[in-house]
């Protein structure tokens, strides 16, 4: 007898596997070798066809286990064709536990069967509470909008890349790089599966599975002229507002980097702004102060002499742009609003403001890897860092190179207003 008491079943996908590639061998050969005719007493006690309806019906009985006086219990089985009635007989051996016996030694039980997509992607989420809050984030995000919602109710063992493929596809409509993102997602989950013993094979390593979007997420810098309008305005606005977008638009850094931006990461003497933290907003309007995005964000970045010049003025301690504690969303929100009301962004937002100084950048050199040591990216062309190397030295001869051009009646305008 095999112990079924820990309901491990064989899964629905490898039932139909079974019964359409193996059920021909387990019934009509592993049942009746004559060396298993004395623990079974053979498998098929009677058989008979019939019409009904003017439909051929196949009837079956078969034996699919014993009582404790070594009487057979059988299972009386219908079907209509021959297919059909080879996978009602594995089916009813995997019910009862006795399909272990007559599988190849390879084949392996999950231990968690009945465990569902949503519950397990759960248990999942609370197993990565030690990654950096952002990350956590976006993996809640993927897992609570995308995932859950088409395969939670779904048990593991049934997932195959047919639904993996269903899911991006119900979601085309999506950036390309998210449906990346939310693929990665559920492979990691079911990596963790494999490693549980739920299932042997992780279905969103199938190789034929296609990222249906086309959509990219596409953000165009501004134009040179647009960009320095803005900066010709910036004496237009209240002093903490010019503070807040002049860091940005003379420094290419990410928002987070700016709102975690204190005044002792400024070295005046040197000329030099020191990036070395980073905010994150994990669901919350309260920031948390962390490392920058990647290892390469930890950076020193020459300090404009325009930039220079609108914040020594203000020069003071905690944070630039707050004070004792970090700016929230809300506070951010306010910033921008009361910008927009003052002055043309063109549309512009902080990434935007950041994607158009690091286009400039480029457009003054073919250096990358120097660009790359100025803007933090982790990855800047591959191709190119294999043979191009940082030299200090090139990056204030580039930050010269867009003084020169960022230079101009804005300038004036600037000075204009400190002095008032």
């Amino acid at each position: 007898m095999i112990d079924n008491s820990d309901n491990n079943l064989y899964t629905t996908q490898q039932v139909e596997d079974i019964a359409q590639r193996a059920a021909q061998y387990a019934v009509q050969q592993a049942f009746h070798d004559a060396h298993l005719e004395n623990s079974i007493s053979g498998m098929a006690i009677s058989q008979n066809n019939e019409e009904v309806n003017d439909m051929a019906y196949e009837r079956r009985q078969v034996i699919i286990n014993h009582n404790d006086d070594g009487s057979p219990i059988f299972k009386n089985l219908r079907a209509s064709s021959q297919d059909e009635m080879n996978i009602k007989i594995v089916k009813a051996f995997i019910d009862s536990g006795r399909i272990w016996e007559y599988l190849p030694s390879n084949f392996t039980k999950s231990k968690r069967p009945n465990v569902t997509v949503g519950e397990y992607s759960e248990e999942w989420l609370q197993r990565k509470r030690k990654v950096k809050q952002t990350t956590l984030v976006s993996y809640k995000l993927y897992v609570h909008s995308y995932i859950v919602p088409f395969l939670g109710k779904r048990r593991v063992i049934d997932v195959t890349s047919n639904d993996v493929q269903a899911l991006l596809d119900k979601n085309k409509e999506k950036a390309k790089k998210t449906l990346i993102e939310v693929k990665a997602t559920l492979t990691q989950i079911m990596d963790y599966a494999i490693n549980d013993k739920i299932i042997e094979d992780n279905p969103c390593k199938d190789k034929d599975i296609d990222i249906p979007s086309d959509t990219e997420t596409v953000r165009d810098a501004l134009p040179i002229d647009q960009f320095n309008d803005i900066i010709e305005h910036l004496g237009d606005l209240l002093p903490e507002d010019r503070v807040f977008l002049a860091t940005y638009m003379y420094t290419g850094i990410r928002r987070g980097e700016g709102i975690a931006l204190c005044w002792d990461d400024i070295d005046f003497d040197k000329k030099e702004i020191h990036i070395i933290r980073n905010a994150t907003f994990p669901g919350t309007n309260v920031a948390t102060i962390t490392t920058p995005k990647t290892n390469a964000g930890k950076r020193v970045i020459p300090l404009d002499p325009n930039l220079e010049s609108i914040l020594a003025p203000h020069r003071s301690s905690g944070y630039v742009f707050s004070g004792e504690k970090p700016l929230t969303i809300t506070g951010i929100k306010s910033i921008m609003r009361r910008i927009n009301r003052t002055i043309d962004l063109y549309g512009a937002t902080l990434h935007i403001l950041r994607h158009s100084f690091i286009t400039y950048l480029v457009g003054e050199t073919t250096d990358y890897k120097t660009v790359q040591g100025i803007s933090g990216h982790a990855d800047v062309f591959t191709l190119m860092n294999r043979y191009a190397h940082k030299q200090d030295y090139k990056i204030k001869d580039l930050f010269q190179k867009l003084h020169n051009n960022l230079s101009g009646s804005g300038t004036e305008n600037v000075a204009e207003a400190i002095g008032k």
